[in-house]
């Protein structure tokens, strides 16, 4: 594979929708991409990333019927890429945020039912809140052995949520340049 070729790396990090807002983790192997060798180095440049959010099926996940007449029922889900695993005196309930060097990624959506929807009708889901898919112009480099894939979601939800992930790559070779710009980005 020549190293202008772009490639997909593909994750999934199931959520907890037993423990609400508990946060999930999958790491993503990069061993085989990544070489910090003393003479030549090869560097990851994810391209874009792409998220789903889905049933076990990959069907839509749907929100538990609202609870009563006149009210409505909604339920949120979280995923976020990080370059370095979350400290352990961050909150379990607690997700990495775009402010913190070592993340890469966020998104989430919100999902709700009105009382006129009956268990397991999908109603109205927006990621309004947090916008992805990303793409990135110039390309995010990544010097790191192992990504860190975090998923959260509440209760709400009338099923488990996976949350899958599709990131578009190239090798690169490290030069003075990348390197520099590495490591004011993140590492």
């Amino acid at each position: 594979m020549s190293k202008s070729d772009t490639f997909f790396i593909r994750a999934q990090v199931i959520t907890d929708v037993s423990s609400a807002e508990a946060r999930q983790l999958t790491e993503i192997d990069l061993g085989s991409y990544v070489n910090l060798g003393l003479k030549q180095s090869t560097l990851l440049k994810v391209n874009s990333v792409q998220i789903q959010y889905c049933d076990p099926k990959g069907l839509p996940a749907t929100v538990k019927e609202a609870p009563g007449a006149g009210e409505f029922g909604s339920a949120f889900c979280a995923a976020a890429i990080t370059t370095k695993q979350v400290p352990s005196s961050m909150a379990a309930d607690a997700m990495p945020q775009l402010s913190d060097d070592a993340t890469m990624f966020t998104a989430s959506i919100v999902s709700s039912n009105g009382n006129t929807a009956a268990a397991g009708d999908q109603g109205i889901t927006t990621s309004d809140m947090d916008l992805a898919p990303q793409h990135l112009s110039d390309g995010y480099l990544v010097g790191v052995d192992t990504l860190y894939l975090y998923g959260a979601s509440d209760d709400k939800w009338a099923e488990i949520v996976h949350v899958n992930v599709l990131l578009e790559c190239q090798l690169v070779s490290a030069t003075q340049a990348n390197a520099v710009a590495l490591a004011l980005s993140q590492q």
